[in-house]
């Protein structure tokens, strides 16, 4: 809340799709507040600005300078018929707020009534640059693995450069630095559409019936609370409610004879998107660091202690999220599913 010793705020924002998150930070660089937004862009879109000029109002005080900076992602939504339009849209937004504002293009930061359409693909679907931008600028070799609710970026930094070949998700797809996966909104069939048990194949059926999500509550790898997705089927992350939905996109009803059963289902649909980013860490480690050997990984988003417990069981060496962050902030773990909001901060200084 608005203080008497605030003069300058700063609000770092990740414009998604499904979420947006923001941070607040002070201009003696304490965190003052940061949240996730349930915000479906398709559906909200027209309630953008208003939404911005609700969070600036949260701080506005004539005697506090409040500066807005924006990374997004939201323009591939389908309220858009292309990426372009999408980017026009947001930009247009924010500058109708009527708050201060900067937009994160790869040249860095520009007021939004300075930019031009030639400029669009530098801003479409960059905060993961925005995050390669910050770490570069601490540590050498590295790759930091951004395990998020829909997907997994893969940040290569080599001595202390950005050594990513991708310039949009077209492009990160291609190069192995965008794996389209994540541990809360993918839906189970993504990458397998059956599991073998007892020497008995199991079916998935193809519809949204469960996600991700389901698949580490039922197995207690991510905690229900620190899932900010919405639940498939609009009730909530318990694990019984987890196996039903689970037991559902494999054709049959839950009941606690089945525990077994969908917790041994599970684990397979689990260790096989696990196998799948570790086959891309080893990948981009082969590819850019064989002759590096203190190269080490950063774990980031809300998938961050799974990514660390792939290094733990690859014995690769990682970086502790909270050193990355400068100064304790407890939980570090939640400021890291939020990464990119915090980085609009700090490049903004």
């Amino acid at each position: 809340m608005p203080n008497k010793t605030l003069r300058n705020l700063r609000i770092g924002w990740d414009i998604g799709g499904a979420h947006i998150k923001y941070c607040v930070e002070s201009s003696v660089s304490n965190i003052i507040w940061y949240d996730f937004i349930d915000f479906e862009f398709w559906n909200k879109y027209n309630g953008f600005r208003d939404l911005i000029k609700k969070i600036n109002s949260i701080y506005n005080n004539k005697n506090i300078k409040i500066q807005n900076y924006f990374t997004m992602s939201a323009e591939m939504c389908d309220c858009f018929d292309n990426r372009n339009i999408g980017v026009q849209y947001i930009i247009r937004e924010i500058l109708y707020s009527g708050c201060d504002s900067y937009i994160f293009t790869r040249n860095g930061f520009v007021k939004p009534d300075k930019i031009n359409m030639k400029e669009y693909k530098k801003i479409a679907s960059h905060n993961w640059y925005a995050s390669a931008v910050y770490i570069s600028k601490l540590y050498k070799n590295t790759i930091a693995v951004d395990f998020g609710s829909t997907t997994c970026d893969f940040i290569i930094i080599k001595n202390g450069k950005i050594v990513n070949k991708r310039t949009s998700d077209f492009t990160g797809l291609k190069t192995r630095e965008l794996l389209y996966t994540g541990c809360s909104r993918t839906p189970i069939y993504a990458h397998l559409n059956e599991v073998t048990y007892n020497k008995r194949k199991f079916k998935i059926i193809p519809e949204n019936f469960s996600s991700m999500s389901d698949i580490y509550i039922i197995l207690d790898k991510i905690k229900a609370k620190d899932i900010y997705s919405k639940v498939i089927d609009g009730t909530d992350n318990t694990k019984k409610n987890a196996y039903k939905r689970v037991g559902r996109s494999f054709g049959f009803d839950f009941t606690q004879r089945k525990s077994r059963l969908v917790n041994t289902l599970s684990r397979e649909i689990y260790n096989n998107q696990i196998k799948l980013i570790e086959n891309e860490i080893k990948h981009h480690k082969r590819t850019h660091f064989n002759d590096v050997p203190e190269m080490k990984i950063i774990a980031l988003g809300l998938g961050q202690k799974i990514i660390s417990q792939i290094c733990k069981k690859n014995k690769l060496k990682s970086i502790d999220i909270k050193k990355i962050l400068e100064y304790e902030i407890n939980p570090s773990s939640s400021l890291s599913k939020l990464f990119p909001s915090y980085v609009m901060c700090r490049l903004s200084r």
